[in-house]
């Protein structure tokens, strides 16, 4: 009866031995606080940002590629995808600059926005996460099912206000 308890007693230690050393191994670092410490020119591949309030997702901003600079509170990102949930606005640029302080997103390069209703091409957007508005200084194209508005400068509310500000040409189709 003895060496049967011992036996259990010992099977039990090496099941919960096993299983700790598998914890351990297969922990994918999440439980790590604190803030991460950038030296140097670092990068990070196949980035992923969320924007959050009171838990719905309310845009999400994926690159391949943000490279950051030492004291800088910035990140360069390249191959941009950003998904406006609220509206279903899908924006791609090549190029762009994420502030991480002020979570706001510039590009000075081509920036193509779709929906299924209309197409946006800019020169360069300038987006701010706060006040949910978007500005651009340089040249603006909209086009949808049966019009196009051209312009230069625009500016966009959250509430989907949109304002060409200078030089608008509007052709509408039958």
């Amino acid at each position: 009866m003895i060496e049967f308890l011992m036996k259990r007693v010992l099977m039990i230690v090496l099941s919960v031995a096993l299983f700790s050393s598998l914890f351990l191994m297969l922990r994918t670092g999440r439980e790590l606080t604190g803030d991460i410490q950038i030296k140097g020119g670092s990068f990070i591949e196949d980035v992923r940002i969320l924007q959050k309030k009171k838990g719905v997702t309310l845009w999400t901003l994926t690159a391949s590629k943000a490279n950051f600079t030492e004291g800088e509170d910035k990140a360069e990102l390249s191959d941009i995808k950003m998904m406006l949930q609220k509206n279903g606005v899908i924006l791609h640029a090549g190029k762009g600059i994420y502030s991480i302080s002020d979570k706001s997103f510039t590009t000075d390069s081509v920036v193509e926005a779709a929906s299924k209703d209309y197409k946006i091409t800019a020169d360069s957007l300038d987006y701010e996460v706060s006040s949910g508005e978007i500005h651009t200084g340089g040249k603006i194209t909209v086009e949808g099912k049966g019009f196009k508005v051209e312009g230069r400068g625009m500016k966009a509310d959250a509430e989907q206000k949109v304002s060409i500000l200078n030089d608008v040409k509007a052709t509408f189709h039958k």
